[in-house]
């Protein structure tokens, strides 16, 4: 089983907002209302290419509920912590004119310590040996960045898989505990080294120092660029097939949806790569996070090129 992590939802919006101007008043057309936040996204791409989850996460307030219906409707299986507080609302702003999509992402509730703990029991019961984790995004306000380590940890001790897809602070958390395999992206990589990479000998030097904390595989994306895998001593590149994007919103979460399927159903690892970098190019095509298509995959995954380096 693939089991996703999502530690602050949201309910998404996504609109349409052409010649968008500040100071002024805006009318748009709604393209997308669905649930959000990354784990679920991760979620609502498994089920896409055919698999299995359980989205586990934190829910509260009249948004939550309207969550909780969003995420029936789709046929996503769920479990949640009730919260006191209200869950947030995420707004994507598309110009279809000025070709650009701007992201408002409230913070949203805080979570006392009761229903944090209420959450990790939950968790911890629900997995079970050769699960799947997708520990992903950051946290909701009051929430330690020290639970990206614990969550990673209890996966492992229960004999999980753990896949940890962060940034800032959770990242650093998560990477103490080893996870078994770390997906991010170049600028994340960048803020974590605390330097610039600009090459490739750069960013493999980064990754070989995280592989050698002994997380085994190592996935760095860059938007529509060339991705980097590292495994071992194998180290590969993956040239994804240009499109012409509409939306980039999620694309990240796809990637880590194939590598998860992909460890689940026991591909080699170079299938698993192109696969993941295929279903991110596919997000690209079509607004909202998460809602790709099996066979444009498969034909995307035809065009996508790896390389042994």
């Amino acid at each position: 089983m693939i089991i996703t992590i999502t530690l602050n939802p949201s309910q998404d919006k996504t609109l349409q907002a052409d010649g968008l101007k500040l100071n002024s008043v805006v009318r748009s057309d709604i393209l997308k209302i669905t649930a959000g936040g990354k784990g679920i996204n991760v979620s609502r791409a498994v089920k896409r290419l055919e698999g299995d989850s359980l989205a586990l996460t934190l829910l509260g307030g009249a948004t939550g509920v309207g969550i909780i219906s969003l995420l029936k409707n789709e046929g996503i299986v769920f479990h949640y912590t009730p919260i006191a507080g209200e869950s947030r609302t995420c707004l994507s702003l598309i110009d279809s004119v000025k070709k650009t999509e701007t992201v408002i992402n409230e913070n949203g509730p805080s979570v006392t310590q009761q229903e944090q703990q209420s959450f990790k029991s939950m968790y911890g019961l629900a997995i079970g040996k050769q699960d799947i984790v997708v520990i992903s995004g950051s946290a909701a306000l009051g929430i330690d960045n020290e639970i990206f380590f614990e969550l990673i940890e209890s996966a492992h001790e229960k004999g999980a898989v753990a896949i940890l897809d962060a940034s800032g602070d959770f990242l650093t958390a998560g990477i103490k505990a080893i996870p078994d395999v770390l997906k991010i992206n170049k600028h994340e990589l960048q803020r974590l080294a605390g330097k610039p990479l600009n090459s490739r000998p750069k960013i493999i030097e980064e990754m070989k120092t995280l592989s050698g904390l002994g997380i085994d595989r190592v996935i760095i994306t860059d938007g529509g660029h060339q991705a980097l895998a590292l495994r071992g001593s194998e180290i590969w590149s993956v040239q994804p097939p240009r499109v012409e994007a509409v939306s980039t919103l999620g694309s990240g979460d796809c990637v880590s949806a194939a590598l998860a399927r992909g460890i689940e159903r026991d591909m080699p690892f170079e299938e698993t790569l192109v696969e993941a970098i295929a279903a991110g190019t596919q997000n690209a095509l079509s607004y909202g996070a998460g809602f790709i298509d099996k066979d444009g995959v498969k034909k995307l995954s035809s065009l996508t090129t790896i390389k042994k380096l």
